[in-house]
């Protein structure tokens, strides 16, 4: 007898999957799944919200500015390095604004969505992210809808925020797959 052990199928060979050979798999990976948890969960219409990722909170940005100015003790700081930092400081208050409009406007389409009869209602979808993006999903979340984040895979910072569906979050590999389900 020979202790002969065949490779694993293709389809579970993580060697494999991961060739530049099996691109063409992943890809349509990124299709199917996607499209089958979709309809699994009766997605059919969504509002998608674009933004930054970087915008903050109205609570945060002000946090950040009173502790900015506390750090320093001076309102603005006397030194170059941190009237800079207190400038973008009180940018990001000032842009906070966008992120509770954005919110303020998720919950209520979610809420008018709610409202309609039948099965036919609008979830909003997002990149998944911080920024406006949590801002979307945080709005619908707060009227107790669904949301779906088609987050991507980075290195460093794309992170699902916690407003998004567990059941909706989409991670890709292909900024153009992902591209295509905003769509």
């Amino acid at each position: 007898m020979s202790s002969f052990e065949p490779p694993p199928v293709p389809y579970l060979n993580p060697e494999f999957l991961k060739s530049q050979e099996a691109r063409v798999v992943r890809i349509l990976a990124e299709y199917l799944e996607p499209w089958s948890r979709l309809r699994k969960y009766k997605v059919r219409d969504t509002i998608v919200f674009f933004g930054s990722a970087r915008s903050l909170p109205p609570e945060v940005a002000n946090q950040e500015l009173a502790a900015m100015a506390e750090k320093t003790g001076e309102t603005p700081p006397a030194h170059a390095e941190g009237q800079r930092a207190y400038e973008r400081c009180k940018q990001a208050v000032k842009l906070s604004r966008y992120y509770a409009d954005a919110m303020e406007l998720a919950r209520r389409v979610t809420e008018w969505s709610k409202s309609l009869t039948g099965a036919h209602h609008f979830i909003i979808c997002s990149g998944g992210s911080g920024g406006m993006m949590e801002a979307a999903n945080r709005g619908a979340s707060a009227a107790r809808g669904k949301t779906i984040g088609f987050n991507i895979e980075l290195p460093l910072e794309q992170e699902v925020n916690r407003y998004v569906s567990r059941e909706l979050i989409f991670n890709f590999h292909y900024f153009f797959m992902r591209k295509f389900w905003f769509v």
